[in-house]
């Protein structure tokens, strides 16, 4: 597989519940994340972070599905064509 260049933005609805889970598996890919950029806005008890990702198109996906199980999350995820 090649690696590529992927961008991936995380909708957190739920702060308290998924804060935890959430930084846990970004930590398992750490290597791998090129930027990472979060806005919390507490007040409403969501977030949103937003990646740059260096990997192949297997662990994205393998990545976002995961993200995609934890409750009250949405994943959005977009691959570069360069």
């Amino acid at each position: 597989m090649n690696i590529r260049v992927h961008t991936l933005t995380i909708s957190i609805y739920d702060r308290d519940a998924a804060f935890r889970p959430v930084g846990e598996l970004l930590h398992q890919f750490g290597s791998e994340i090129l930027l990472r950029v979060g806005y919390p806005m507490p007040d409403r008890n969501i977030a949103i972070i937003f990646l740059i990702l260096k990997m192949t198109t297997d662990d994205l996906g393998a990545m976002t599905g995961k993200l995609g199980q934890i409750p009250s999350v949405s994943v959005k995820a977009n691959t570069l064509k360069v």
